[in-house]
């Protein structure tokens, strides 16, 4: 097992956090040609053939990457600064099928639109969607509406303006983002992630709170708070927010404890928080300071029967950033056995 026992030496002490449970990656990509603080976000896109699945991660300096499941680049697309990435299947374009990934875009400031062939895996860029009044886009997720309607939400890094964005296919080669509803943090603001099931969408306010909000663009834009960034459980900044599902409404919120380089699950139903862990050294080694991270909750093929998570590591051992991959099973277990010592 991957997973170090839950007692005992099983438990990694945090300074000004609670206990954390100990588990190891068990693959990582090649790190991002750019220097310093460059790879962010990555999220999981889902190939016809399970095991020709890809990891897509930015580099917050000179695009996006996507990677193999073994860690190997597939393709770079020199996209500018793109922060935030997240993807969606079957987008509504004329032709055949095309999946579509939108990532925030600091060099054009917008959303930058990127349409994936699945019998392929090639990924084209399209024009970068403009979007006014906002300086400096920072976080991006999108939300697929029971409606059958695609939403974008981009955020401005301060003071956490939020856009959302309807996305839809204009004709001759365009994509277009309509504004159908904008609010604010108040502060600095970038992960978000949509539940496609309940049609709730997940907000990190990075020194202060992880805020919710309904993903329709009816739904107000007055936030509800989901969980605070109290030092103990949350150590600031919260960074990167994704969804492990259970059921039709349940599961756990996973976010990114930058300050101590942890990770919390928090009970979607309750807010309750479920299990802190941090991914130490192992046959890969361990990460810190993590900006994204992602969830895959389903099978990537006979390596990965539950799928994936997967974070971005601010120190790769042999230098500049990549990003780590977990077995999900090994989360699933921390959060069985938390469950039952409880």
């Amino acid at each position: 097992m991957r997973l170090l026992p839950i007692l005992g030496l099983g438990f990694l002490a945090a300074c000004g956090g609670e206990p954390a449970v100990e588990i190891t990656a068990v693959r990582e990509t090649v790190a991002v040609a750019s220097s310093g603080d460059a790879a962010d976000d990555p999220t999981i896109w889902l190939a016809p053939e399970a095991q020709n699945s890809l990891i897509l991660g930015t580099d917050k300096q000179a695009g996006l990457y996507a990677y193999n499941l073994d860690g190997t680049i597939a393709q770079h697309i020199a996209a500018g600064r793109v922060n935030n990435v997240d993807l969606r299947y079957d987008f509504a374009l004329p032709g055949p099928r095309r999946d579509i990934a939108v990532a925030s875009d600091r060099t054009h400031i917008g959303l930058a639109v990127f349409l994936i062939d699945p019998e392929t895996r090639a990924i084209e860029a399209w024009p970068t969607i403009p979007v006014s009044d906002v300086v400096d886009p920072y976080g991006a997720c999108l939300y697929a509406s029971p409606t059958g309607a695609l939403y974008a939400f981009l955020t401005d890094k301060d003071p956490g303006t939020v856009v959302q964005l309807l996305l839809r296919y204009d004709g001759e080669g365009v994509i277009s983002g309509t504004e159908v509803r904008r609010f604010a943090t108040g502060s600095t603001t970038e992960g978000c992630v949509a539940d496609d099931r309940t049609g709730m969408l997940y907000i990190a306010e990075e020194n202060v709170a992880v805020w919710q909000i309904g993903a329709e663009p009816d739904a107000g834009t007055e936030l509800r708070h989901f969980a605070d960034v109290d030092g103990r459980f949350l150590v600031a900044d919260a960074e990167g927010v994704a969804i492990i599902p259970e059921g039709e409404a349940g599961g756990w919120l996973m976010v990114s404890s930058q300050g101590d380089s942890r990770y919390v699950t928090f009970d979607l139903e309750t807010g309750e928080p479920a299990l802190r862990f941090a991914v130490v050294d192992g046959e890969v080694d361990g990460t810190s300071h993590t900006d994204g991270l992602d969830v895959f909750p389903h099978a990537l093929g006979p390596d990965f029967p539950e799928g994936v998570f997967v974070v971005q590591d601010d120190e790769e051992d042999t230098g500049g950033q990549n990003f780590k991959v977990m077995d999900l099973r090994d989360i699933r277990a921390a959060l069985m056995d938390q469950r039952s010592a409880e």
